[in-house]
């Protein structure tokens, strides 16, 4: 399947391109529920942060988009001397992306 622009809309085409690759590989309680945020338990501070990627090409030597999107966004935390306990992600999909493609950096990301 190739991604369209109508994945983006929020409709039944984002919901089954969730089901279908990101709910398998980022199950957990918390994302099962499937609200549109997530409310979690906290202590005190709480350090937050997401972080995008764009680049080419999307595998490369010793890694791809997925490993540096986890390893980008889990060393902004250990920066402030957080611990990471959960993690946010963005997806920049581009129209026409394969979702072959989209499934393997998920895979890694998981």
């Amino acid at each position: 399947m190739k991604i369209t622009l109508s994945h983006g809309s929020g409709g039944k085409a984002t919901s089954e391109l969730i089901d279908q690759i990101f709910a398998r590989h980022f199950s957990n309680p918390i994302l099962n529920m499937m609200e549109d945020s997530a409310v979690v338990d906290g202590y005190g501070k709480i350090a937050i942060t997401t972080d995008s990627f764009v680049v080419t090409p999307l595998f490369f030597k010793g890694g791809d988009i997925g490993r540096l999107a986890v390893c980008g966004t889990v060393n902004d935390l250990l920066m402030r001397g957080a611990v990471a306990k959960y993690i946010t992600s963005a997806f920049i999909i581009e129209e026409g992306a394969d979702t072959d493609t989209l499934e393997a950096i998920a895979s890694s990301m998981a």
